[in-house]
């Protein structure tokens, strides 16, 4: 069974902010390169006027594996890959660093661009974590006595200031970028909070004349290709009758009640809006105008059931004109007036009933 959902807009704020964040992190990832970038190629020209040939070559070979996988992931595009293979990359160049004491001992330098980094790649939480990790790592390289391929020579009061700067700096990066998580996670409320109100009608719940014009532009664009629709106008009769004797309190009940009733008895994927003050527009998707009308009669037996269900009981009728889309009316012109015109007729032949031809 189609459904007017099927052409509707499938990204909700909190996936738009899923796509966000992941190019933020992928730009993050590229900037991360372009520095790791810069500075690998530094310390390869130093280590190369050291004279230190073979450490000058390794830097000069892991400046082309950086510069290969910028261009990589930009030709490729966003991809929850990418943070990962940037990671992977830069742990391998910080821990050769750390192990090798990089140009006159200033590898662990290094790590000063690698907290915020792998916060911005991986976000507070698993960032923090992946942080704590390497931090522990860097530690056991440090203070355990002859460790297996650590040729730099590093006192032991630079190498208890160097892991108390590394978690300090890790705690208030990730205590900046939880800040700035908690604002956007507010920001992405205030959104969908504001889209609801775009489109939603405050007093009945439904949809408001606005969302149901969209839907219809985008069933225009749409065509055939999304099989025949039928539209629904109705209009509860003598409802300003109703609002003079019995009040607007209890106009506003009635119209709750309207709504509820509509869209009670009405499919998932059809749209019940509310069209302008006491008006109704049912959105039947792979329904007939036959079939609009069978449903219309359905809706007018039942507001007109609610009547009796006050009290005192109200006197309630509800007019309907429908419309199909089979010969190939246009949603936004002719559907929508021969529905307006059948439901005119429907009111100057007596009202509370079905016009469909």
């Amino acid at each position: 069974m189609g459904s007017v959902q099927q052409v509707t807009d499938t990204h909700t704020p909190a996936d738009r902010a899923v796509e966000l964040d992941l190019r933020r992190r992928v730009q993050a990832s590229g900037y991360m390169l372009i520095f790791s970038l810069a500075i690998t190629a530094a310390m390869a020209v130093l280590a190369l006027t050291d004279g230190a040939l073979v450490q000058s070559l390794t830097l000069f070979g892991v400046t082309t594996l950086i510069l290969a996988t910028y261009i990589g992931i930009n030709l490729v595009g966003p991809s929850g890959k990418t943070p990962v293979l940037v990671s992977c990359l830069l742990l391998v160049l910080y821990f050769y660093l750390l192990l090798s004491g990089g140009v006159n001992n200033t590898g662990l330098m290094w790590a000063v661009m690698l907290v915020p980094g792998f916060i911005n790649l991986f976000g507070y939480r698993h960032g923090t974590l992946i942080l704590v990790a390497v931090g522990a790592a860097t530690a056991l390289v440090l203070f355990y006595p002859d460790f297996p391929g650590l040729a730099a020579q590093y006192d032991i009061a630079y190498r208890a200031r160097f892991i108390a700067v590394f978690g300090a700096l890790t705690a208030l990066t990730a205590l900046l970028d939880s800040s700035r998580d908690e604002a956007q996670k507010l920001l992405n409320t205030l959104t969908v909070e504001l889209e609801n109100h775009a489109s939603t009608d405050a007093l009945t719940g439904l949809a408001n004349r606005r969302e149901a014009y969209r839907v219809l532009r985008e069933l225009d664009r749409a065509g055939q290709a999304l099989g025949d629709y039928a539209v629904l106008i109705g209009d509860l009769d003598h409802f300003k009758a109703l609002n003079d004797s019995r009040g607007h309190n209890f106009g506003d009940r009635v119209l709750r009640d309207v709504a509820k009733v509509l869209k009670g008895n009405t499919r998932a994927g059809d749209l019940v809006a509310r069209w302008g003050g006491e008006e109704f527009l049912v959105l039947l998707p792979n329904t007939s105008a036959s079939g609009g009308a069978v449903l219309a009669e359905k809706l007018r037996q039942k507001v007109e059931a609610l009547g009796h269900q006050y009290s005192p009981p109200a006197r309630l009728s509800m007019s309907f004109g429908v419309a199909g889309s089979a010969d190939g009316s246009k949603f936004q012109t002719e559907l929508l007036a021969q529905a307006d015109a059948r439901l005119y007729r429907a009111k100057h032949a007596g009202r509370n009933r079905v016009v469909v031809t």
